[in-house]
Formats: structure tokens, C-alpha cells, sequence
């Protein structure tokens, strides 16, 4: 998790609004990391299910004729 500055309270009037605006963007950029290593998992199992299916058909392409 990285680390980010939050305004002390007692700093400006309007710190508070400051400190969630913080934290709402470091909620985000937390979610874009997860959505992202979900969505290259799944690319990736496609990937793989693609390249077996293509190795079948070229194994099948392949086969010695009777």
C-alpha cells in the first residue's frame, strides 16, 4: 500500500475535505491495481486456452493419413 499525505485538521478549514478527496484517490488508484491484475489473469487463461486449442488443431493437421 503506498503512502500518501493527509492535511492535519487543525491545519486549514477546509482539511477535512482535503483528507477524504485523499483517500478517495487512494481508494481508486487501490481498486485500478486490483481490476488490473484481475484482467491480466484473465487474458492470460485466455491465452493459454487459445494456444492449446491451436496446438490441437495443428496436432490434428499434422496426423499421418491412412
Amino acid at each position: 500500500m503506498k503512502d500518501f499525505a493527509v492535511p492535519a485538521a487543525g491545519a486549514r478549514p477546509d482539511a477535512r475535505g482535503l483528507a477524504e478527496r485523499a483517500l478517495v484517490v487512494h481508494r481508486l488508484d487501490e481498486l485500478e491495481r486490483r481490476v488490473g491484475r484481475v484482467e491480466a489473469f484473465i487474458l492470460g487463461v485466455l491465452c493459454t486456452i487459445a494456444l492449446s486449442v491451436l496446438g490441437g488443431l495443428v496436432a490434428l493437421l499434422n496426423l499421418p493419413r491412412p
